[in-house]
């Protein structure tokens, strides 16, 4: 009698080995902005048409890129116009694609309201430069947007980069970014656990001792230093009165010492406000409406605020946010505040600015040079010092 067959394993029963792969393009948008300043505009625009100014290089997405800026126009037919181009330096470059725009930095700093709508540019070997031939009326830009005879313009640069990825995993594990900022944020609008009351003008501001402790060394020796009412640490001191500091002021030392970052302001057209999802009565009412130069001011106060407080961060991003708005007008006021609050990087970037070519003539026309050289002539030196490294004076 034949052996009857084996029964074969069903599919169901088979071990079930699975081997997941993921491919992924990725694309990566690079922001950057550079701003040139040209002195004595009117000489370069009396040349005629056809003369190039170009910008110092600089970098963003790991290209070299240059301002080209013809005064008084490209060529003939655009002669009474300004023009203004973008150029890729680098050379080992098949194409780069990029979105850009330029901004007329003027009084105050202000910037020039133009309606410019842009598509993506691929800069290529046989298209390096790319740009606009009639930007702004030469008349328009002399009667509303120079300054001293000097012309700020402001390039701002989107590099698109793509890139192929390609693994094999066996498993994602996806792990969320750190989540303590928002935590502490959420303990300071509880108040659960507070132990001090921070009294600034007519405002009362419930917060945590530790917390202040944990972030300022002046706090610190304030609440558990041999400043402290009882060095071990109790109820006492329950209530601290800050004196010559405004309440705005106080609500971004606040906000940073439990969040790490500046107050979220957005830029609304020509007016700054607030971020909604902030709820500080005195800041709110500070940025209501704001300029972009009483802006400015503001963090003026934030930065000599965390000096005040020692708060190392703060003051280097205010330093930061303070050096992107330079110019003509405000460069020595803004080397001054540097130099009283010891802010080295800020300092010695005012100093590089007002000793470029071409650009100390028009700051010294400025009240703020008086002002700087009346309280803090040391400082005049500095710059004086770094004209005769560039050998000019």
């Amino acid at each position: 009698m034949a052996a009857a067959p084996s029964a074969s394993p069903s599919p169901t029963d088979a071990p079930l080995s699975l081997r997941h792969t993921m491919s992924m393009h990725s694309t990566e948008l690079i922001r950057g902005s550079h701003q040139f300043s040209i002195a004595g505009y009117s000489l370069h625009k009396r040349i005629g048409v056809g003369k190039i100014v170009r910008s110092g290089a600089f970098e963003v997405g790991g290209y070299s890129w240059k301002i080209k800026c013809y005064p008084a126009g490209h060529a003939k037919e655009e002669e009474g116009y300004l023009s203004l181009f973008l150029e890729l330096m680098s050379t080992a470059v098949d194409k780069v694609t990029v979105d850009y725009s330029f901004e007329i930095i003027g009084p105050m700093g202000t910037s020039s309201p133009f309606d410019q709508s842009y598509v993506w540019n691929d800069f290529t070997p046989n298209y390096r430069t790319w740009g606009i031939l009639k930007f702004l009326e030469i008349e328009s830009l002399e009667s509303q947007y120079l300054m001293n005879d000097c012309l700020t313009i402001r390039c701002n640069v989107d590099v698109q980069k793509e890139s192929m990825t390609g693994a094999t995993r066996r498993c994602l594990i996806t792990v969320p970014p750190s989540g303590i900022c928002q935590d502490l944020a959420q303990l300071l609008d509880s108040k659960q656990g507070s132990d001090v009351t921070f009294q600034v003008g007519q405002n009362d501001y419930d917060a945590h001792k530790v917390v202040f402790a944990m972030r300022s060394p002046v706090f610190s020796a304030q609440f558990y230093g041999l400043l402290a009412d009882n060095p071990g640490g109790s109820d006492s001191g329950r209530h601290v009165r800050i004196h010559d500091l405004k309440p705005a002021t106080f609500e971004a030392v606040l906000h940073f010492i439990y969040t790490d970052t500046l107050p979220p302001v957005e830029d609304d057209d020509d007016d700054l406000l607030l971020s909604q999802s902030t709820n500080y009565p005195g800041l709110r009412e500070a940025a209501a409406g704001c300029s972009k130069e009483s802006h400015r001011e503001m963090i003026c106060d934030w930065l000599a605020a965390a000096d005040r407080y020692d708060l190392e961060r703060m003051r280097l991003l205010c330093e930061s946010a303070l050096s992107e708005t330079i110019d003509v007008e405000n460069a020595a006021g803004t080397l001054e505040l540097a130099d009283r609050h010891h802010c080295p990087q800020l300092k010695a970037f005012c100093v590089d600015y007002i000793a470029s070519p071409g650009v100390l003539k028009a700051v010294l026309a400025t009240g703020g040079y008086r002002e700087l050289k009346a309280n803090s002539p040391s400082v005049v030196a500095d710059v004086l010092e770094k004209l005769a490294s560039y050998g000019s004076c």
